[in-house]
């Protein structure tokens, strides 16, 4: 009887032979196990162990998994490098021509990879495990270890373009025979928008064809796909999936379902939108969550330096500007927080020869659909789809516009589908009258202008907010949108289309807007710091104004700009980052102008990366109100019980140290020996004893409070009977926090220095009408 070793094996000499052999003496060797244990494990003899370990013979294919778990070594390198030997001992085999045809796939993804000509050049995108129980911090060692991921993050966060790399990367890997990490995988990319009407999912054996390019992909030999599925060397990356209606999110399901199924070692990334409500199935099949963050300074600077250059049209030096007006402008540095931004922002900017500053409304126009030159109606396809695909560019900006407009008004940032179908119906008229064609139009919106996305919900919204301004501004134009306008212009929801309005209207009408704003703003005290600033801002971005109203709109600014006291500081940073762009430069500022400590308070209250650029270019050794101000060192962690009496210890101590107090530790706040009347500023940290904050009461003056490390504090009732205006939390408030915070007569500005990624900044402020609140997202730990 044969052995059963020789039954199968071939001889196989060779570099991808002696690899493999190298491999395995190494791997066993790493581990300590001789080769007799190993042997006995395998249920092989210890000489057979020494010839594969020699490469005189190569084991067999079906023993691989069993080696490599047992000597700690990564299955997927280990059967790509038996494939090398076995297809390098017989060159007209099955193995030789997959190995072939893998080559040349690897060369159509690097040939045809989309859109990394010009706007995708190796963004740095953060990339985070999210808190729940994910066994690895690293999205590619899950994808390495067969694992399944979802990769969320906000509409034009980055998702595309990390998937399109991490396919690239792949590519690499088969074509230069890089054998680590995801790269040793086949990659299969399917675009979920393209199988949304009359096209189904493809099955195992065609997941080549779900590549959703407009090439054509290569042939590939007879039984391949499903060879590879098999032998747990494919990885398929699914993108798309929040830009599709809820019933093809459902066709989705089921299809991932019945795929990993099959095939339970098949690496796989699904590409998703960041709320949680977006495709809440994938957890159930096992898939763990990492995030996409916004793309901070360094990843910009990074991202610009590495934009390429269409030629010389565009010295450094003014590259280095751009850069140096991102770092400082708020405006800016809003904009560019995804790839997609900062990609048009740099095709904009070459386009104008180095032009600063960016116009948003140029920018939002160079992102706007196209026309499509190869639009037609097909004799074949059903009625509703030959009108979307006729859509023109005109009819889908119309569209778009209807949309925005929906979505201002809603408050939310988002609309509800029948909201989009009525837009659709009463934008483009009776013949989009009919369901099936008004969501034809919708899926073509999805699918291919870029502009919009839709959740877990259904809900749709658009993928960056200057789009729902922009579009939505280019509808009150008239004298009754105007109307509109000015008795919006105080809601911080309409600000920004409030300046994108002036940036798009004549002359005429521009002045007409900013005199109505001014003129509500003398009527209306209660809105009057409000609206005098939008109409600052709406000066500000617009080169051509009348004389005297920019005279009068000067003088306002130059009214409530710099701050004159900390409450003003207070309020001005309420209005959110934008504002810092009316400061006035940080380079320019004499070192003994008395604003700067107001200035930087005002930027510190704000924060995020421009204000806290603002702040480090500010000069030092400044005056406060006409005092000198010498350099504070830290408080120490004085008992507030004794403050007093440090405070009368030290005479001719600046006024401002009685007006600030550190509390570490101790106790419960006891208010029995307070006797700080002047108290402005409270910190309150590392206090596990504090429950509640009733004692602060009696502090008449209080008026900024931060609060870090008190865990079970939960109780902020008392903050109704107090002035706070600034509060610093550790956490986001839940909803009984929140009930006494919006019943805070004085709260104006809650800051929240390490939310989650997904938090929703907006949403909060809904539930606490004129409170400005400002999250920091944390950093990966």
């Amino acid at each position: 009887m044969d052995d059963p070793l020789d039954r199968g094996l071939m001889a196989a000499d060779g570099q991808a032979s002696a690899d493999l052999a190298e491999t395995l003496h190494a791997a066993r060797l790493r581990t300590g196990a001789s080769a007799r244990a190993l042997a006995g494990v395998l249920g092989q003899s210890a000489l057979a162990v020494h010839e594969f370990e020699r490469g005189d013979r190569i084991p067999p294919e079906g023993l691989l998994a069993v080696y490599a778990t047992a000597v700690d070594l990564d299955e997927v390198h280990l059967r790509q490098l038996w494939r090398a030997a076995a297809a390098e001992a017989e060159p007209g085999g099955e193995a030789s021509r997959d190995m072939v045809f893998e080559r040349v796939y690897a060369d159509f993804l690097l040939a045809h990879r989309p859109g990394f000509e010009r706007t995708d050049p190796s963004p740095s995108l953060s990339v985070f495990a999210s808190p729940s129980d994910v066994p690895v911090t690293d999205i590619v060692d899950a994808l390495a270890e067969g694992g399944r991921v979802v990769l969320r993050g906000d509409a034009a966060s980055g998702r595309t373009t990390y998937l399109h790399r991490l396919a690239v990367e792949a590519a690499y890997g088969i074509r230069h025979g890089q054998n680590t990490s995801a790269v040793s995988r086949v990659p299969f990319l399917i675009r979920v928008q393209d199988f949304g009407r009359g096209r189904e999912l493809p099955r195992p054996a065609d997941l080549l064809q779900g590549h959703g390019g407009e090439w054509p992909v290569p042939e590939p030999p007879d039984g391949w796909c499903e060879r590879l599925l098999d032998s747990g060397r494919g990885m398929v990356l699914v993108d798309g999936l929040d830009e599709v209606p809820r019933d093809v999110q459902e066709r989705v399901r089921e299809w991932l379902r019945h795929l990993l199924s099959l095939y339970p070692s098949l690496a796989c990334l699904v590409a998703a939108g960041a709320e949680p409500g977006s495709a809440p199935w994938l957890e159930s099949l096992g898939f763990a969550e990492f995030r996409i963050g916004p793309m901070g300074f360094a990843d910009v600077r990074r991202f610009v330096r590495e934009w390429p250059k269409a030629d010389d049209r565009v010295p450094a030096e003014r590259w280095d500007a751009l850069l140096r007006a991102v770092e400082t402008s708020a405006g800016l540095r809003e904009l560019m927080t995804t790839p997609v931004m900062c990609g048009a922002v740099c095709a904009l900017f070459e386009g104008s020869y180095g032009r600063l500053p960016i116009s948003r409304s140029a920018l939002c126009e160079t992102l706007l659909p196209s026309p499509d030159p190869s639009r037609e109606a097909g004799a074949t396809a059903p009625t509703g789809e030959a009108l979307a695909r006729n859509l023109s560019a005109a009819q889908q900006k119309a569209a778009l516009r209807g949309i925005a407009l929906s979505v201002l008004r809603n408050g939310t940032g988002r609309a509800t589908h029948q909201q989009v179908l009525h837009q659709i119906h009463v934008v483009l008229g009776s013949r989009y009258d009919d369901s099936d064609e008004a969501e034809a139009v919708l899926w073509s919106l999805l699918s291919r202008s870029g502009m919009l996305t839709t959740s877990g919900r259904s809900d749709i919204t658009f993928v960056h907010p200057v789009f729902v301004s922009y579009l939505a501004a280019g509808l009150f134009l008239d004298p009754e949108g105007l109307h509109e306008l000015v008795d919006q212009a105080h809601d911080a929801h309409w600000r920004d289309t409030v300046v994108l309005a002036a940036e798009l209207a004549a002359r005429r009408e521009r002045a007409e807007l900013i005199r109505a704003i001014l003129h509500r703003a003398d009527a209306e005290p209660e809105h009057r710091t409000a609206l005098w600033l939008v109409a600052a801002q709406a000066a500000e971005a617009v080169p051509e104004l009348d004389p005297d109203i920019r005279e009068v709109v000067e003088d306002i600014r130059a009214a409530v700009i710099p701050p004159r006291s900390e409450q003003a500081a207070v309020e001005l940073a309420q209005f959110g980052p934008r504002v810092i762009d009316l400061f006035p430069g940080p380079d320019g500022v004499p070192p003994d102008d008395p604003s700067v400590p107001l200035l930087r308070r005002a930027a510190e209250l704000i924060g995020g990366e421009a204000a806290e650029a603002y702040r480090g270019r500010l000069p030092a050794g400044v005056s406060y109100l006409g005092q000198p101000v010498r350099p504070r060192p830290p408080l120490p962690s004085y008992a507030l019980e004794t403050w007093e009496h440090r405070a009368a210890a030290r005479e001719g101590s600046p006024e401002d140290d009685t007006r600030r107090a550190v509390r570490r530790g101790g106790d419960p706040l006891v208010p029995a020996h307070w006797d700080v009347p002047d108290l402005h500023t409270l910190v309150i940290e590392d206090n596990p004893l504090l429950t509640q904050l009733g004692t602060l009461t009696t502090l008449t003056k209080l008026r900024t409070l931060v609060i870090t490390r008190c865990p079970r504090l939960r109780d902020l009732t008392a903050l109704r009977n107090t002035g706070v205006m600034f509060l610093q939390l550790d956490a986001e408030p839940d909803d009984d926090q929140i009930t006494a915070l919006a019943s805070s007569p004085r709260l104006r500005a809650l800051y929240l220095p390490r939310v989650h990624a997904a938090f929703d900044a907006a949403r909060l402020g809904k539930r606490l009408p004129g409170v400005a609140v400002l999250g920091r997202q944390r950093i990966r730990e």
